[in-house]
């Protein structure tokens, strides 16, 4: 861990002084770099803040990985003949048989590194007031996004431990100021992350102002909370930070798309431009590639234009009704990089269809990153209200408030003989609206349900130690404290 704190200190003052003028007349080799030194202008500051948005776009892991990759380990998306991207999560093999390739440990930290700076190490008189308040939630929430992420994938949920196994991760909130200053330290535990996860949201929700939601939003960070108070199983938690990032979700101009078109159309930057989303990352196709670079690594190269290598499976197709407006997020299967159909090798679905939410609208095969849209909001406090009060029909007009607004057919609260029957139908309608937006998986993991694939066969089930990633040989041997989860020895 040290090794590679040390590292990503210096790539970041490295990505710093290109971007920094004034530090730029009499700059310091790269080994005597400080973060002091970051922190110490204005111009270092917006620098800084520039880097984290930049980082979070430039990571795969935080991309395309985070997207596409827990359907495709599921049973959202497989890999279509002639193609291997993410073969190895739809076998649900990995490298060595784990949930390898959800997991982010070093862009994790890359990430905690950078909002540790910017929330924690300016001077006061470095900025205005009011603009370090703001930019310290915005890097509180994204601290938060990143430590939820790799908790999920390393560890249990609070409250659904497997074998008594509660480790989490490492918690890391004190900036980096210095090379000095990186260490190594044990895992802390999965409560000890969601209290430290929980206490960032809280504190940057009262500090983040909703403007665009080309930044960290209100919205969003009282969304995110939402969506980590549901992960750990505290319902009436949940649905309360649900309603509150409803209300938050107004202010911002955000609605649910009730039209054919509007429903269709809103992941397309030509036409709806994200009307849904409480935070989107901005990419410029010309430069700011996805991954590192659009063609390769972007969503739409994975799923509806390049490789097209991950396409819905028929699973996810049974669900919608006909005249259901989702239908037009899905097309027949062709390759606009070289204008070929490819639609014979898409040969699962009837309909030989590809998933078109992410469809390079930008060009250069470049689209804009939603990370959470309203209709989650709503199928959050769809299940955190039902459980809460122990009723279907405390959720179900937020379930029906999705449905209906996809032109889908609304439920009543006698149609479910049972909560789990209601928890069944949550989990169907997050697939109709949320697939290739990175929550299959864990949506089955964090309830304890068995992990199928997209013929129904059972992949593992909740015990199976392959629920967790394995941190790796390479941070052992860097950090002498961790300890490896269950399987992996």
């Amino acid at each position: 861990m040290k090794n590679m704190k040390i590292l990503n200190l210096l790539a970041l003052a490295a990505f710093l002084f290109v971007g920094c003028s004034d530090l730029l007349d009499d700059p310091a080799p790269a080994t005597q770099i400080d973060g002091g030194v970051i922190v110490g202008t204005e111009d270092g500051v917006e620098a800084l803040r520039a880097s984290m948005y930049y980082n979070v776009l430039n990571s795969f892991d935080y991309t395309t990985e985070y997207f596409i990759g827990p359907d495709a380990f599921a049973d959202g998306l497989f890999n279509r003949s002639g193609s291997t991207r993410f073969q190895a999560l739809n076998a649900a093999t990995g490298s060595d048989g784990s949930v390898s390739g959800l997991s982010s440990y070093g862009s994790t930290y890359n990430l905690v590194l950078i909002a540790n700076l910017l929330a924690e190490a300016i001077p006061d008189d470095v900025i205005d007031p009011a603009l370090k308040s703001q930019y310290r939630g915005e890097a509180l929430a994204v601290r938060a996004m990143a430590m939820h992420h790799l908790v999920r994938a390393l560890g249990y949920e609070p409250g659904m431990e497997q074998g008594g196994w509660n480790a989490g991760i490492i918690i890391r909130t004190e900036p980096t100021l210095t090379l000095a200053d990186a260490d190594n330290r044990p895992r802390s535990t999965n409560t000890e992350v969601y209290a430290q996860i929980r206490a960032d949201l809280t504190e940057a929700s009262s500090l983040v102002q909703n403007s665009s939601n080309t930044a960290i939003t209100k919205a969003y960070v009282d969304g995110l909370l939402a969506r980590v108070e549901l992960y750990a199983g505290n319902w009436s938690a949940a649905s309360t930070a649900a309603t509150t990032a409803l209300a938050s979700a107004a202010s911002l101009g955000a609605t649910l798309q009730t039209t054919s078109a509007g429903v269709a159309g809103m992941f397309d930057e030509t036409a709806g431009a994200h009307p849904e989303a409480l935070f989107k990352v901005i990419v410029n196709p010309d430069t700011e590639p996805i991954g590192g670079s659009n063609v390769n690594s972007g969503l739409a190269a994975y799923t509806s234009t390049q490789w097209n290598s991950q396409i819905p499976t028929q699973r996810i197709m049974d669900l919608y009704e006909a005249g259901d407006f989702r239908l037009g997020w899905y097309g027949k299967c062709f390759n606009e990089a070289n204008g070929t159909d490819i639609s014979a090798t898409c040969t699962a679905n009837n309909d030989s269809l590809e998933i078109q939410k992410f469809n390079g609208d930008k060009g250069n095969f470049a689209d804009d990153i939603p990370y959470m849209r309203i209709s989650e909001l709503y199928l959050i406090r769809a299940e955190a209200a039902a459980k809460a009060a122990n009723s279907v029909a405390a959720g179900i007009a937020d379930l029906n408030a999705v449905k209906t607004a996809r032109g889908a057919t609304a439920v009543a609260a006698g149609d479910f003989a049972s909560l789990t029957a209601f928890e069944d139908e949550i989990l169907d309608e997050r697939m109709r609206e949320l697939t290739a937006e990175g929550h299959r998986f864990f949506d089955l993991k964090r309830l304890g349900r068995t992990v199928f694939d997209r013929n129904g066969a059972t992949k593992f089930r909740a015990d199976s130690y392959r629920m967790l990633d394995d941190i790796g040989d390479g941070e052992l041997a860097i950090n002498p404290e961790l300890v490896e989860n269950p399987g992996y020895n």
